[in-house]
């Protein structure tokens, strides 16, 4: 038997009419069909390998998916399944999905960087309202604490340590205008030593140590608190310098701010994320970022 399975933004009575009348049109076929939600995919990341459920089914139960309406809302996550659907060889309709590109969210290049093989955080995304239905099983994947990261935010805002099962009712799953708030959910990995890595097309130009200055932040950010630290280029080790690059060539930006943490410990290198519009420090006294960015810019106008 094939199974097809149609993704929805919402299911209406128009919907499932047209999931009716295709399962009838297909019935003495051998087909099978089902309508399903956009908000009911749940997304697992585990050291290169990537699970992808449908109400709680593995999506690699289906030989078709077809994104027959996927709305204002639910284009991220579109272009994110696209990319595991492709990597499995499922079918999908629409292939133009998986060349969402930068338009994707922290999730969208997550998968991306895991497909490639780099070492990201093991993650597990659902959607805001599912939150709490998944909480057993988030927690039994990565135990306390754990972190919350909201998909839209930047420089450590949005970012939350769950400590017990009551801090999830505390993460504000509405903004204020009342639009839902989305969160991936990470193991929390005690970092000895963070780096903020500055890749100026095919090279890395300027590197950074970011110190946290308080005992009860666990955020390296430096719109948070933390100081920076410039290091000399020439003393970066080679495989904070391969990561780096990997994760910029994986997601094709030209310029990027790379963070790569050092797991206490074990030493091993996790990359944390991928940053299209890195934050610069404009102190061209303390930070020789300006200088290397306006040098690149050149380099490439020639």
């Amino acid at each position: 038997m094939k199974k097809i399975l149609i993704l929805v933004d919402k299911i209406g009575t128009k919907k499932e009419l047209l999931a009716e009348l295709i399962a009838r049109k297909l019935a003495d076929r051998n087909f099978q069909i089902t309508l399903a939600r956009f908000s009911d995919l749940y997304f697992e990341i585990d050291d290169g390998d990537i699970s992808v459920e449908i109400e709680r089914l593995p999506i690699n139960n289906y030989d078709l998916v077809y994104f027959r309406r996927v709305g204002k809302i639910f284009s991220d996550l579109a272009g994110t399944l696209a990319l595991p659907l492709e990597r499995s060889k499922i079918k999908f309709i629409d292939r133009c999905w998986s060349q969402i590109g930068p338009l994707g969210s922290k999730l969208t290049s997550l998968v991306r960087l895991s497909l490639a093989g780099l070492p990201v955080v093991p993650t597990i995304y659902v959607w805001s309202t599912n939150i709490e239905q998944y909480q057993s099983r988030i927690i039994k994947k990565f135990g306390f604490p754990l972190v919350a990261k909201e998909l839209s935010m930047q420089r450590g805002q949005g970012v939350f340590k769950i400590k017990s099962k009551k801090d999830f009712a505390k993460l504000p799953i509405k903004d204020k205008e009342g639009k839902e708030n989305q969160f991936m959910f990470q193991k929390y990995i005690e970092i000895k030593d963070e780096y903020r890595l500055l890749v100026l097309g095919n090279e890395v130009r300027v590197w950074e140590k970011k110190l946290i200055t308080s005992k009860n932040e666990f955020r390296h950010n430096i719109a948070l608190g933390a100081r920076e630290l410039f290091l000399p280029i020439s003393k970066i080790p080679k495989e904070i310098y391969s990561v780096a690059i990997k994760g910029v060539k994986t997601l094709n930006f030209q310029i990027a701010g790379v963070d790569i943490g050092i797991e206490k410990g074990s030493n091993k290198i996790w990359l944390i994320e991928v940053n299209r519009g890195p934050g610069l420090t404009y102190d061209t006294k303390i930070s020789p970022e300006i200088d290397q960015l306006s040098d690149y810019l050149a380099e490439v106008c020639k």
